[in-house]
């Protein structure tokens, strides 16, 4: 059976997320990640994830970490219907991905950090609006391509939409203004509000 390791708070939540939005059957390993009592620093773990970082599968004695790549691996292993079928398609769910997690999600944690997270000492304003500005120009980008077809991937929500949306999730935490993005706003609504998102999310309360 899969194993999936780390607080579900963390990026965690994108793996459970996944194992149940395409039927997985998994046991959840909570694992701590805050100082002091990080059990990621284990030696325990380091031995599975020698990056010290949630989360961590092991996938019937086949174990990975880094978030997008397991997702990634469990959609291929484990296809079923939101699984890209064609090699352009699969060129597009790899390009949201990386866009996500290389254009999208830096901005999105420096602002998070800065705006919510960090002690309002610790906090630099300058670096949030920053991200800020950063942020909205690839929410632009998303709401221009939500004007063509209906999804991501296509006419269907698939794993292109999964994977930006597993980490737009940030975003309702920081009460952005959505206005200049209806588009972007109801499409991650719904995304968040698929059942198997709304099991792993409970988790994270």
């Amino acid at each position: 059976m899969l194993k999936i390791f780390g607080a579900p708070h963390s990026r965690a939540f994108r793996v459970i997320w996944l194992a149940n939005e395409i039927g997985i059957p998994y046991e959840h390993i909570p694992v701590t990640f805050s100082v002091p009592n990080a059990q990621c620093k284990e030696p325990w773990y380091l031995e599975l994830n020698p990056n010290g970082l949630v989360p961590t599968i092991d996938d019937g004695g086949f174990v990975m970490w880094e978030t997008a790549a397991i997702n990634l691996y469990l959609a291929e292993t484990y296809k079923n219907s939101l699984y890209p079928s064609t090699p352009q398609s699969r060129g597009r769910m790899l390009q949201w991905t990386f866009f996500a997690t290389t254009e999208v999600e830096p901005a999105l944690i420096t602002l998070f950090r800065n705006r919510v997270f960090y002690p309002p000492e610790q906090r630099n304003e300058t670096l949030a609006v920053q991200a800020e500005q950063t942020l909205r120009a690839k929410l632009a980008i998303l709401e221009d391509q939500l004007s063509k077809p209906p999804f991501l991937g296509g006419d269907t929500w698939n794993m292109a939409d999964f994977m930006v949306a597993c980490v737009l999730y940030v975003l309702t935490h920081l009460k952005l203004d959505l206005t200049d993005y209806p588009k972007v706003d109801v499409w991650l609504a719904a995304s968040l509000n698929r059942p198997a998102a709304q099991v792993a999310r409970k988790l994270r309360e």
